[in-house]
């Protein structure tokens, strides 16, 4: 019986690197896979990397090209919707997916249909040119596993995340009962993973399953999304007032909100705090407390002192 999975693969300026993650895709030891590749309106030679890449892929694939969007949740939905397997597994083009991640998963989900995704926590940093840059790593760590929806709900929560979803598998139909990413907000992982726990939740029959697999090798590089610290600021302030509107913030996003003043002073980039801000009374009221801390008069009393002398 065939279990085709859908290999969705988002696209933004990764001339540099799209050949490399289309090739991991190629790789894979399950070999029942569709690949659908959106480019964003790339400004680089994106484009024609990608098509001479797909014209060696030993799988059928779909190449949606359009004008620059911006919306990586938009951009997503519309992979999703060019899909028919009844798997999915999704991956940027500047990432790598490990040989076996999709069998192996797929292995898990054939053996009960109750499971909507099968997950692993492994993954490794690589740098532009491909070089591993770290240890072994695992999102979220073995020890802190969770057992049930609620425990992944309440590990989203207090950790501003829980596993990538690169390499992960996903029942198409789950991932289509919760209305896929939501486009009208800046996130897309933690968005997605949210409402699916949260759906898995009202469903108590609905399973998942975690293991330690490495599946990524993650690309660290100056365009990743994730270096934009205000765009994580806002995506936590989105996510926060609509999925957990009754709870207070995790400690931890004041840590990130420090970390943007942080940044913002020794990039002098006063507009960032400004923005930040303005998304949340929260977030304003720690900032002006922030201010009045000595940490904060010495970190701005330490970038003067540079700037007079020209560093």
């Amino acid at each position: 019986m065939s279990q085709l999975c859908s290999v969705l693969c988002v696209s933004y300026n990764h001339a540099k690197f799209a050949a490399a993650g289309l090739q991991s895709i190629y790789e894979q030891t399950y070999r029942d896979i569709e690949i659908i590749v959106l480019d964003d309106g790339s400004p680089d030679n994106s484009v024609e990397v990608i098509e001479a890449a797909l014209a060696q892929s030993p799988f059928p694939t779909t190449f949606i090209k359009q004008e620059n969007s911006g919306n990586v949740p938009a951009n997503f939905n519309k992979a999703l919707a060019a899909a028919s397997g009844e798997f999915v597994t999704m991956v940027a083009l500047d990432d790598i997916l490990m040989p076996d991640c999709i069998a192996n998963a797929i292995d898990v989900l054939s053996q009960d249909h109750s499971i909507v995704f099968a997950a692993n926590t492994g993954h490794f940093s690589i740098d532009e040119n491909g070089k591993r840059i770290s240890e072994e790593l695992h999102l979220p760590r073995p020890e802190n596993h969770p057992k049930t929806a609620q425990d992944l709900i309440e590990l989203e929560f207090n950790s501003l995340g829980s596993f990538y979803i690169q390499g992960q598998v996903f029942r198409r139909d789950a991932l289509l009962a919760v209305g896929g990413f939501d486009d009208t907000m800046t996130g897309d992982d933690i968005i997605l993973r949210t409402r699916l726990f949260q759906h898995m939740a009202r469903h108590p029959e609905l399973k998942f399953a975690l293991g330690n697999n490495v599946v990524l090798l993650y690309r660290k590089h100056g365009d990743n999304l994730h270096r934009n610290t205000l765009r994580q600021v806002k995506t936590i302030v989105q996510w926060k007032e609509k999925y957990f509107p009754d709870r207070a913030y995790p400690d931890l996003f004041y840590k990130w909100i420090e970390g943007l003043v942080k940044q913002s002073i020794q990039q002098d980039r006063p507009d960032d705090v400004r923005l930040a801000s303005d998304l949340s009374p929260q977030v304003a009221q720690f900032i002006e407390d922030h201010k009045k801390t000595w940490k904060y008069r010495r970190r701005v009393t330490k970038r003067k002192i540079k700037k007079l002398f020209g560093a």
